[in-house]
């Protein structure tokens, strides 16, 4: 896997609003548009072999089999400071 399956409310719109902006975009302006979502951690790839693109109902999808969970902010937040502190030990 080369993202993660593990995202915030807040990655999760963005995911959505970017996913939105990549379906009407122009072909020359897509590939930036992915490099911001998997800049978010998101691969389609790590989910699907299918290689004719995604939309928001794919997404969807990989939400409601629970391929993709949504973790709260804070949860993410306090992992983070964990796994920080640890690794200062």
């Amino acid at each position: 896997m080369k993202g993660k399956n593990e995202f915030t409310e807040i990655e999760i719109e963005n995911l959505k609003n970017l996913i939105s902006e990549k379906i009407i975009a122009a072909p020359d302006k897509q590939k930036g548009i992915r490099n911001k979502i998997r800049n978010l951690g998101f691969y389609y790839s790590d989910f699907s072999t299918q290689k004719n693109g995604y939309d928001l109902n794919d997404l969807q999808k990989l939400i409601d089999n629970h391929e993709i969970k949504i973790i709260e902010n804070n949860n993410y937040k306090s992992k983070k400071i964990r796994t920080t502190l640890l690794l200062l030990y």
